[in-house]
């Protein structure tokens, strides 16, 4: 599978790019535990930022072990995500989920963007 890296073009970095996906986010998906924002770009591939503050998941041991499910699911369904900004914001609750179950979720909500995005 080429090109299923998370490099740095994968990535939202600068704060103007996280500006521009809350000021106008086209696509929303919503869960329990977390919220996606989504808007479309000129970039040609997609591009994931995280948002996991330390209110809403106290443990930095489970902060980390959310992003890296959520980049690794990411990383896996970006080829249906065709050009879009892309903002995970983490709410209460997602850390006390399992791996697994987090994974299933994760999986499901990109099928979902994917899906508002293609219609």
């Amino acid at each position: 599978m080429s090109g299923a890296g998370f490099a740095k073009s994968r990535r939202l970095l600068v704060a103007a790019d996280f500006q521009s996906v809350f000021d106008d986010a086209q696509f929303k998906v919503g869960h329990q535990y977390f919220l996606i924002l989504a808007s479309r770009t000129r970039l040609g591939n997609p591009r994931l930022g995280l948002v996991i503050g330390k209110k809403n998941i106290r443990k930095a041991v489970c902060r980390n072990r959310v992003k890296r499910v959520v980049r690794e699911t990411f990383r896996h369904s970006q080829n249906n995500l065709d050009s879009l900004d892309i903002i995970f914001l983490a709410r209460k609750g997602f850390d006390t989920l399992l791996p697994a179950e987090q994974t299933s979720i994760m999986r499901d909500t990109w099928r979902r963007l994917a899906k508002k995005v293609n219609r």
